[in-house]
């Protein structure tokens, strides 16, 4: 009934908000079309119902301004698009949903037209003890399965969607079943789906001592449906990492990407992916994260329907029998394989010689170059912009072609970085605008150095209408152009007008090549500045 041919067959979903009804702000409602394509809500249980204590009361009084208590069942009489995340059903404890119990899912799951119905994969109620509303972790044994299987069959006999297993957290790790074996064997023999909630996989791995990629290949692709995603942290303990599932406003940790990226590549039937936000009181901030998820080129690929095409690859004979008479020699040579062996045994063997460590390097020279990058974009922000936008380039493009060239020490800084700015903008002859653009921040420089105010200067750009064209990004259109002269006047302390003018045009804190918004500070070290 249900299985890979079911999943192939659900409309892709796109990329959503996974809230609790208590977690609900109406700026989600509001955000512009195409920043939300769904909500994933949290049903309520209908097998643990009882009085609110009276702090749950109190705590509702209190909730921020915008808060409010939204259920699935309201989203859906608001017209928006639905997923249902569940509670209730328990599969992995011998003690299956009594049919009555299920009757305001079905509902739920036919009003909404959800096309399944996700729940994590553990112990939620159980009758010897109190467990709602955080789940128990299970062993990964054949009985534990067994039971699984049994209790989804008779979930499929009284549902009118599948059930989607949600790979649950593990801290804790029991049973001798590989988890992703466990996952496989019971939606193969169910047609469940499969939700792969990347932190939660994360967790196992740590929990493991292995790498967080380790073993995917034994997940069930074809059953995958849904990816979740939250916000988190690594904390190291005596005993090892361990991964904290923050959720909230928590940031995203970057291995988490790299999950989404292998789940995205892999899974031909992923129809949805998750962006969970409970407990979080930023909703602007929640909505800027779901745009940096949107925005992973891997994810962008998905939403658009682009299938991945086959990956290149070129035989060379005698690239591949070099490397292999290399590592021979260096196996059975008479020298220790040191630097000046592996120099001696050539390129091909470098290469390939302690990849993993070659890896760590790019990933350090990557970060240092975006630092000392964004150090020296600092003098000159609105060129950073246009040439980001002239040539289509990187941050890290850029910075490849700028930070190599600040050299020796018989020049200051700045007169290397006005230098290495200058090349760059004069590397296409024909670009006045960005010789226009390099030339008033050459003078605005100047205003910073000398530190007198009432300087002036005339240019054939308008500052605001430029800051207006990065923040919009409509460069192209040249808009801030004017055929005439703009006098500015620097007011000091950097604070700039129009000549003819009091009022201030901009902050020097507008020029930031970033806009950080309410993000928290941070620096990587100390400074005398």
């Amino acid at each position: 009934m249900f299985g890979p041919d079911y999943f192939a067959g659900v409309a892709r979903r796109g990329l959503g908000l996974g809230v609790n009804p208590s977690d609900f702000h109406d700026t989600y409602l509001d955000a512009e079309p195409g920043r939300v394509d769904f909500f994933e809500v949290t049903a309520a249980s209908a097998r643990h119902q009882g009085r609110l204590a009276y702090t749950d009361v109190q705590e509702r009084r209190r909730r921020p301004e915008g808060f409010f208590r939204r259920s699935a069942a309201d989203l859906v009489a608001l017209g928006r698009d639905v997923l249902v995340h569940s509670t209730d059903l328990n599969p992995v404890y011998p003690e299956p949903v009594a049919p009555a119990d299920l009757r305001g899912l079905n509902t739920l799951l036919t009003d909404s037209g959800s096309p399944w119905v996700t729940e994590d994969l553990g112990v939620w109620l159980m009758s010897e003890r109190h467990v709602y509303p955080y789940f128990t972790p299970f062993p990964f044994d054949e009985t534990t399965l067994a039971t699984t299987i049994g209790n989804v069959h008779a979930l499929h006999a009284n549902l009118p969607v599948p059930f989607n297993a949600e790979f649950p957290p593990c801290e804790v790790i029991t049973g001798r079943m590989h988890a992703f074996d466990f996952f496989a064997d019971l939606v193969t023999e169910t047609g469940a789906g499969m939700c792969v909630d990347v932190g939660h996989v994360l967790s196992y791995q740590l929990a493991r001592g292995v790498s967080p990629l380790a073993d995917l290949h034994r997940l069930p692709w074809s059953h995958i449906t849904e990816i979740h995603v939250a916000g988190g942290g690594l904390d190291l303990h005596d005993f090892g990492l361990r991964y904290d599932d923050a959720h909230g406003d928590a940031p995203i940790i970057s291995v988490c990407f790299d999950l989404i990226d292998a789940i995205v590549e892999h899974a031909p039937n992923l129809r949805a992916i998750v962006l969970e936000v409970f407990g979080a009181r930023r909703p602007a901030e929640a909505l800027s994260t779901l745009d940096t998820v949107r925005d992973r080129p891997s994810v962008a690929a998905w939403l658009a329907g682009q299938p991945r095409g086959p990956r290149s690859r070129t035989a060379d004979a005698g690239r591949s029998r070099s490397r292999i008479v290399a590592t021979f020699d260096a196996l059975h040579g008479g020298a220790p394989v040191d630097g000046e062996r592996l120099a001696e045994l050539g390129e091909p063997m470098l290469s390939g010689f302690a990849v993993a460590e070659q890896d760590r390097w790019e990933f350090h020279r990557r970060q240092r170059l975006q630092l000392h990058g964004a150090t020296v974009a600092g003098y000159f922000p609105l060129t950073t912009k246009w040439l980001l936008h002239r040539d289509g380039l990187t941050e890290l493009d850029l910075f490849e072609r700028i930070v190599p060239a600040l050299t020796g020490s018989d020049v200051a800084l700045h007169e290397k970085v006005h230098a290495a700015f200058a090349l760059q903008v004069t590397a296409d002859a024909a670009d006045t605008t960005g010789a226009e653009i390099y030339r008033l921040e050459s003078w605005m420089n100047s205003c910073a150095v000398e530190g007198d105010a009432d300087q002036r200067a005339d240019f054939k750009v308008s500052l605001p209408a430029l800051l207006e064209a990065i923040r919009s990004e409509t460069l192209g259109a040249e808009d801030f152009l004017r055929p005439y002269g703009v006098s500015l006047r620097h007011k000091g302390d950097c604070r700039f007008a129009a000549a003819a003018e009091n009022r201030v045009l901009v902050e020097a804190t507008a020029l930031a090549a970033v806009d950080l918004g309410d993000v928290p500070g941070r620096a990587v070290c100390c400074s005398g500045e």
